[in-house]
């Protein structure tokens, strides 16, 4: 009964032909968490001393030390580094902050500047020129540039949830820095010209940090 089993074809015997599957390395290795918190300093510090340049390059105001000034900017340092403490720093067990720790930061960013802009900021006597509000704009976002650059190239591949909201709240923690600069540089004291052309790096940093963390942010 059992003569001819050895003249049966295997079904599975083209496989034995196959080389076995080489795994692909990946294009770059992650890296361990004591390593990437010393990428993230050395970011951070990287970005303070841009700021600090640019904002020595353009000159400081004169009424730096004024409470009206100095309280606000004590105020925005205080919740940038907060913030960044928020969306990078662990949890228990390990695991990264929350979608709604992460969204009611990137909210806070932008009311916190805009309650100390209004507490200190009052209306100008006369409307200021289209240049001057540009060039404010145009620092700023200068001064943000390199910190979130450094953000997004320290950052990426390293969030392992919510790419997106973890990228807006620090882009907008790191425009938040720019606009500490701006603020340290510019004497302009009139509520608009604060609001929105020394604001506006808080929204561009906040939609490129967005960007970036959903291209290239998760782990």
């Amino acid at each position: 009964m059992l003569e001819g089993l050895e003249d049966i074809p295997d079904p599975a015997g083209h496989l034995a032909d196959r080389p076995p599957p080489v795994m692909a390395a990946p294009a770059e290795p992650s890296l361990t968490r004591p390593a990437r918190e010393r990428r993230v300093v050395s970011a951070v510090l990287a970005g303070l001393t841009w700021v600090l340049l640019l904002t020595w390059i353009a000159g400081f105001r004169a009424d730096l030390g004024a409470p009206r000034v100095a309280i606000p900017l004590a105020l925005w340092a205080l919740l940038s580094g907060l913030g960044l403490r928020l969306a990078l720093a662990p949890r228990d067990r390990g695991l990264p902050a929350g979608v709604r720790a992460l969204q009611a930061l990137v909210a806070a960013v932008p009311v916190g500047f805009l309650a100390a802009a209004v507490a200190t900021s009052g209306l100008a006597d006369g409307p200021l020129s289209p240049r001057s509000h540009l060039r404010c704009s145009a620092i700023g976002l200068g001064m943000a540039l390199l910190p979130l650059a450094l953000a997004a190239f320290v950052l990426r591949r390293s969030f392992l949830s919510a790419p997106a909201w973890r990228g807006a709240a620090i882009g907008a923690l790191c425009a938040l820095g720019a606009v500490i600069g701006i603020q340290a540089h510019c004497a302009y004291d009139d509520l608009l010209h604060v609001t929105f052309a020394h604001g506006l790096p808080i929204a561009a940093g906040a939609l490129l940090g967005a960007a970036a963390g959903a291209l290239g942010g998760r782990a």
